[in-house]
This record gives C-alpha cells, sequence and structure tokens, in this order.
C-alpha cells in the first residue's frame, strides 16, 4: 500500500502535465449562424429585419451583412417577401397591400441563405397601452466640482384599468448636448453629440405599484442663485414590448453596462430565433420633447 500511493500521485501529476497546452491551440468549434434583428412597430411605415453573421469565440469575423438570404414574412394569410434594399431586407407597409400589421395578430418570420441554417421565428403585437403619461415632479440640484447640475424629475403615471394580459415597457431619454472642456492652450473646445439612457424595464404591475421616475438635464449652475443657462433639447422615451423583444432588450442593456470589467457577471441574452441568433419582436415606441 506505502508502495501504491507514491505511484498514484506520480501519474496524476504525470496527467497533468500532459494536459498543459496554449490555450490558442485548443480548437474551439464555430458553426456559422445568421443573426437576426427585427421589431414590428404598427405606427411605422416599414418592415425591417437585419440580417448579419455570427462572431467567432477565437478569431476574428466581419459580422458581415448577409446579402443573398430570402426573407419573408406572413401573417397566417398572406405572405410578403421582403427584398434587400442597402443594409436591410425591407419592405413598405403603406404601399404593399398584402400585410398589415394589427395588434393581436401574430407574424412568422423565416429567412435561409447559402452555408446556414434555415431559421424562424414568431411574434404576436400586443395592444398598445393608452394610459401612460408624464408628470413632471419637481427640481433636483445634484453637486460637483464645477458647481451644481439642474434637473427636472418626470413620474410615469399609470391611469386607467389594469391590463387583462403583462404588459411590458422601457423608460428612459435621449438628449443632445453640448460640452465645453477647456484645453491646455485656454481655449475652449465643444463637443456636441445625442445620448441616449435606457432608465427603466419594468411590467406594467410595477409601473401600476411604485413610482419610476426619468430624468432630464436642464443645465448647469455656479450657484443656486445663479442663473440656468439654457439646455439642448431633451426627449422622454417609453417603449411597449412584446415579450421577446423586452427580454432580448433588458439583457442586452444589463451586458453594456458591464462595458469591459472582466470581473462583472455575464449576461444571458435570450434569442426567439430557431436555428439562429437575435430577436424578432414587436414595439411601439413614444417621444415626448420636454423643456
Amino acid at each position: 500500500m506505502k508502495t501504491l500511493l507514491p505511484l498514484l500521485l506520480l501519474s496524476c501529476f504525470v496527467g497533468l502535465w500532459a494536459c498543459q497546452e496554449p490555450v490558442d491551440s485548443i480548437p474551439i468549434p464555430y458553426t456559422p449562424k445568421m443573426v437576426v434583428e427585427s421589431y414590428l412597430n404598427p405606427t411605422e411605415a416599414t418592415i425591417r429585419v437585419s440580417l448579419r453573421t455570427n462572431e467567432p469565440m477565437v478569431g476574428s469575423s466581419d459580422a458581415s451583412i448577409i446579402t443573398d438570404a430570402t426573407v419573408t414574412i406572413s401573417d397566417g394569410q398572406q405572405t410578403v417577401t421582403l427584398p434587400f434594399h442597402g443594409d436591410d431586407y425591407w419592405i413598405g407597409t403603406l404601399t404593399n397591400a398584402k400585410i398589415r400589421l394589427r395588434a393581436g395578430t401574430t407574424y412568422t418570420l423565416k429567412a435561409s441563405a447559402p452555408g446556414y441554417e434555415s431559421i424562424e421565428a414568431t411574434c404576436t403585437i400586443p395592444t398598445r397601452a393608452s394610459n401612460l403619461r408624464w408628470r413632471i415632479d419637481g427640481i433636483e440640484y445634484i453637486q460637483d466640482n464645477r458647481g451644481y447640475r439642474v434637473y427636472n424629475n418626470y413620474l410615469l403615471v399609470w391611469g386607467g384599468n389594469i391590463p387583462t394580459e403583462r404588459q411590458y415597457f422601457a423608460l428612459g431619454r435621449q438628449w443632445a448636448y453640448a460640452d465645453t472642456l477647456q484645453t491646455t492652450s485656454g481655449q475652449d473646445s465643444v463637443f456636441n453629440g445625442i445620448q441616449t439612457v435606457w432608465d427603466h424595464f419594468e411590467t406594467d404591475d410595477v409601473i401600476r405599484n411604485n413610482q419610476l421616475y426619468a430624468r432630464t438635464f436642464m443645465g448647469r449652475i455656479s450657484g443656486r442663485d445663479s442663473t440656468i443657462r439654457n439646455p439642448r433639447s431633451t426627449d422622454l422615451l417609453l417603449m411597449q414590448f412584446d415579450v421577446n423583444a423586452y427580454n432580448f432588450l433588458k439583457a442586452s442593456q444589463l451586458q453594456k453596462q458591464n462595458g469591459n470589467n472582466p470581473f462583472a457577471e455575464p449576461s444571458l441574452v435570450p434569442s426567439n430565433i430557431r436555428n439562429g441568433l437575435g430577436v424578432f419582436g414587436a414595439v411601439y415606441q413614444r417621444r415626448q420633447t420636454v423643456p
């Protein structure tokens, strides 16, 4: 027994040493798949489908646009083919009487292309909620090293009846900005841009039973008695989804917030595309410009 134990330990160390090899030499299989992103919106005049390739875990890929696919949309009675234009496959719903986007209707997306498995997905357009409104709920001052940043707080108010089916929403804001940065030469450089922030992804019951706010930037002051500088335009955003789009975009937002932090918990991004990746869902968007 005393002789057997050292032999067992030696064999284990030899086995572990034999398993060591550079990580780059370990083959990781890669299967090309179509990546889909498409959102049906009854308030828009087009049906648009984005088709791209997936990227391998090791190596590089251009995630190129798939230009030779056959893409169809069906409402169960009529089927239309979406031609390729520019970067996407799309068709105008106002100029094509064969198909209309309606709440309560289930639509099926199909696509096939050489070198890929054929994909399929379905989504049902929800009934649009009509009992939501924004209400201004006071001004907030937040101090930083340059004085105070001034915000308007907007509360999303739910009115009317409780829906019979669960509804899915995202609350956010989009604003145009002009940031001033003083350079080493003493000159001011102004940077213009547009930024979008999503503050909440929630269901109707959470909105009804809680106070959900969106905070819009009004300007910057050097003291509470100073004059507020005029801000750029700000829009309050309210998105309503079907469950497919809601789960996909909520997980994607969490993944983006992780950034390049190697210690962040990974976010599992769901997909409702059979034999592929991505999302086929439904969305309504409301935009309200505020002071």
